[in-house]
């Protein structure tokens, strides 16, 4: 049995698969504006704490057991949120996080974490996987596996990064526009740019104004 749920005047709409869940805060809903929530498979949750705010967005959980977590006052503004295809898995996006348009992936046995106070702009990618395979030549065997992605507390991330599978980044890290970051930093408080990115200055902080 499929619930649907429209809410006319926010133009939101929810499709819930019974065996799943939702916990969603009344605030949280009252603040959802023209976003499509999808959930299937069996034993899924969707949690929005009290104060989010989510527009135009489509979220979409499947598979078994996996969580999505959206956490207090965060703000996402536009962008998709996929959990699919997979088991026992996670996107959590924590308090006081700001997201002004992103793509989060999570399609094989990895999870996405973003920490608390992060600000992430528009036209941001983040993916635990690569959608398809790559084989080792002789033995024919799998070797490009999904992992996980963490953004600590404080992160940054400027227009139209790209995080891919793998990838830690601590405190206080800013991310310059146009990146494509692969690996795991062990500095925070630093700079990273490029393609693939790396620390281009250390011993920084970042301040939501212009000061």
């Amino acid at each position: 049995m499929i619930l649907f749920v429209r809410n006319f005047f926010y133009k939101n709409r929810f499709f819930i698969r019974e065996s799943n869940s939702l916990d969603l805060s009344k605030d949280a809903i009252a603040r959802m504006k023209k976003t499509t929530v999808k959930v299937s498979g069996q034993g899924n949750q969707l949690v929005i704490a009290k104060g989010a705010v989510i527009t135009n967005c489509e979220i979409r959980l499947s598979g078994k057991n996996n969580k999505i977590y959206i956490g207090e006052n965060v703000r996402f503004r536009s962008g998709k949120i996929y959990l699919k295809d997979t088991e026992n898995q996670t996107i959590s996006i924590g308090a006081d996080t700001t997201v002004e348009g992103a793509y989060l992936l999570v399609d094989e046995a990895a999870s996405i974490k973003i920490g608390q106070d992060c600000m992430l702009s528009t036209d941001i990618i983040i993916r635990v996987g690569d959608k398809h395979s790559i084989l080792d030549s002789q033995t024919k065997l799998r070797i490009n596996f999904a992992k996980d992605v963490v953004l600590e507390d404080r992160v940054w991330l400027g227009r139209a990064v790209q995080v891919l599978k793998g990838t830690h980044l601590q405190p206080e890290t800013v991310v310059g526009a146009c990146s494509v970051v692969t690996s795991k930093f062990s500095e925070g408080h630093c700079v990273v740019a490029g393609m693939p990115a790396r620390i281009v200055k250390k011993n920084t902080r970042w301040h939501r104004d212009l000061i």
